[in-house]
């Protein structure tokens, strides 16, 4: 719940916050997309993770362009 991009020295890290009784050994998995495209797409390092950020960076390095993300428990 509540993912959010911080950008910071154009650096885009999607962080997001979990409920208090999600069970150990949770994984989360990210994908992404450019504003007006229809299909969702992967971030490969972002698959099956235990933490609880993923840098976008490279994946959304043009600033006058839009991106979306979603994560998955």
């Amino acid at each position: 719940k509540r993912a959010v991009f911080s950008s910071t020295n154009f650096e885009n890290i999607l962080t997001w916050e979990t409920e208090a009784d999600i069970p150990p050994g949770t994984v989360f998995e990210v994908q992404y997309k450019q504003y007006g495209e229809k299909s969702w797409l992967p971030k490969a390092e972002c698959q099956s993770i235990t933490q609880h950020f993923c840098n976008l960076t490279g994946e959304t390095e043009n600033f006058t362009e839009h991106y979306y993300a979603r994560v998955r428990a």
